[in-house]
């Protein structure tokens, strides 16, 4: 069986160093009606959008064809007045991924269940009659924008029945969802990266240390984010406390690692002992995880990885994504709670036993065999 990938975005540089051969919106460009003015529109767009492990005439397609069709379904000012309200997080190329499929044909489309491109591609195949599945790496919460999209795939594949049961409350069919947990977490489960968790203490001279993560990331605007936590300041915030932890006694450290898509905004705030920054497009977080003792999040994805991974988990409750969301893995039984800035490195001082909850955990062993089964399933049965 033929596979295309589609790499989106900072995805395309990660899928490269992982042996694919994968394709981007560049590589589309002939199915736009005027690929110089969607290159001008891309260019026009570029400031604030770049990102350095992206390069820069992927940035400018993406950019480009999204917008360009807002324009042509919208005219300019509306175009603008969306562009304006959302950027480009509310970007929804559904005419262009169908494009897409009408050259590629696919037997099936398979996408995450992110909001943007992914979920036009679904929409697109949907319209064709294309079987479709939608592998889902988030719980399914009252928050996510997923369940209450108007199109759903034919299948659905969900880390676990926490999963399932949010879903199936929200109004999907129960026929279409199937508990195999997700493949992006496989990797904790490579001895491998168990491996190279133990070469990278002993390579930083940090064994019997106590090492901490921090996963950060951009805190988005809202009513409830105050001005001292907003942007890239509620990670700083942390990271400083966290430095401050580190160089109170011996015997401690630290790993900074910001999101992926976002690390370039946080500024560099200087060698330390005991602390590494790691660039997340260069190497990968699970032989990190696996490296660390505690992880201190807000509402990334990491905090799984780390419960997963059987570390103990610090959920900063007082973050405004936290908050805003009402995504708290404290209260999901992943993590214990952390109130307060001041009261996080009394946290990681003191511990705080939790009973992890089964039912939002996977089914044990590895998801790719079994999503790899269920696509399977989809194709022999259209």
């Amino acid at each position: 069986m033929d596979v295309q990938i589609m790499a989106l975005t900072a995805g395309f540089r990660i899928a490269k160093r992982l042996g694919f051969s994968p394709v981007g919106y560049r590589n589309f460009l002939h199915l736009v009606n005027d690929p110089q003015r969607v290159l001008e529109c891309g260019r026009a767009l570029l400031e604030g959008n770049a990102h350095p492990d992206i390069d820069e005439a992927e940035s400018l397609a993406y950019l480009g064809i999204n917008y360009s069709e807002w324009v042509d379904t919208y005219g300019e000012a509306e175009a603008a007045r969306l562009y304006a309200e959302g950027g480009r997080r509310i970007f929804f190329p559904v005419c262009f991924m169908g494009k897409v499929l009408d050259e590629i044909r696919p037997a099936a489309v398979i996408t995450t269940s992110s909001p943007r491109s992914e979920r036009a591609a679904t929409e697109a195949a949907v319209m064709r009659g294309i079987p479709s599945l939608n592998i889902m790496d988030l719980f399914g919460l009252p928050y996510d924008i997923y369940p209450r999209q108007p199109v759903h795939s034919d299948r659905i594949t969900v880390l676990s029945e926490f999963v399932r049961d949010n879903l199936v409350t929200a109004g999907i069919d129960p026929a279409r969802i199937l508990v195999t947990g997700c493949p992006a977490y496989d990797p904790l489960q490579d001895p491998d990266n168990i491996r190279k968790g133990a070469d990278f203490l002993r390579r930083m001279g940090w064994e019997g240390r106590t090492v901490v993560m921090y996963p950060g990331y951009l805190e988005d605007p809202s009513p409830c984010t105050p001005p001292e936590y907003l942007g890239n300041r509620f990670g700083l915030a942390v990271e400083q406390h966290l430095r401050a932890w580190v160089a109170e006694a011996p015997g401690r450290a630290l790993v900074v690692r910001y999101h992926p898509s976002q690390y370039h905004e946080f500024p560099d705030l200087g060698e330390q002992e005991g602390v590494y920054v790691s660039i997340p497009t260069r190497e990968s977080v699970a032989f990190l995880l696996h490296a660390s003792d505690i992880v201190v999040v807000q509402t990334t994805t990491v905090g799984l990885e780390a419960a997963l991974s059987g570390k103990r988990v610090l959920c900063l409750r007082f973050a405004p994504s936290v908050t805003n969301l009402e995504f708290d893995y404290s209260r999901m039984g992943l993590a214990e709670p952390v109130e307060s800035m001041d009261g996080l490195a009394l946290a990681i001082d003191n511990p705080h036993p939790i009973q992890r909850s089964q039912r939002v955990m996977p089914p044990p062993g590895l998801a790719a065999p079994r999503v790899a089964d269920a696509i399977l399933s989809l194709v022999q049965s259209a």
